[in-house]
């Protein structure tokens, strides 16, 4: 009796959304490269539940602690995450100039990425900074650049500055592309994020 008690109250439990689930509205059309070359939109991720986080691959200082907790978090889903709808954890490069895809090959390498959970995707400067701040409606700041950004991006010609200002949180999206919650990189915004994640991939988000 008191097996089934419980199992009923888990199940209750289960059923219910986490409390920081929101709708922050959808992301902007974007269209980037992942390290192995291949085209990511936002299109290409319908379907998917998806935590992304920002970060460049010669960051000496906030970047490496980022890569690891990302690393962490893949080993508290890669238990459940294949065997259901497509869940992925994305790392967005700031610093697409120098950040290539063979360059986010050997990153990911490094912090022991599995391709079939965790992305990294590159490409034109300007489209990651709209996804960025317009979209994830997250900070980046550059010391070359205006705050809110310059209107040609062609105009940058050095990679990133190190001292390049950016976000160090989460953000989980939904498999409609739209923005659900942000979750700190320590310890407990990671199993908050992987609960919700999984929570996501049971209760597809409905258009």
């Amino acid at each position: 009796m008191h097996r089934l008690l419980w199992a009923l109250v888990a199940l209750s439990a289960c059923a219910k959304p986490p409390a920081e689930l929101d709708d922050l509205g959808p992301l902007p059309p974007f269209v980037l490269v992942d390290e192995a070359g291949h085209t990511v939109s936002d299109q290409s991720l319908r379907g998917t539940v998806w935590a992304a986080n920002f970060l460049f691959t010669s960051c000496p200082t906030a970047c490496p602690p980022l890569a690891k907790a990302t690393a962490e978090l893949q080993a508290k889903i890669a238990p459940w995450a294949s065997d259901g709808a497509p869940v992925r954890l994305v790392s967005v490069s700031v610093d697409p100039m120098t950040d290539t895809p063979d360059v986010l090959t050997a990153f990911g390498r490094k912090y022991g990425a599995e391709p079939r959970l965790w992305s990294f995707l590159t490409g034109n400067y300007e489209t990651m900074e709209r996804l960025v701040v317009r979209g994830f409606l997250q900070p980046l700041l550059r010391s070359d650049r205006p705050v809110g950004g310059a209107e040609d991006a062609t105009a940058l010609t050095q990679p990133t500055p190190l001292d390049t200002a950016h976000s160090l949180r989460f953000v989980l999206v939904d498999q409609r592309g739209h923005v659900r919650a942000y979750y700190d990189k320590d310890d407990a915004g990671q199993h908050k994020l992987a609960a919700a994640l999984r929570w996501l991939r049971d209760h597809p988000a409905q258009e």
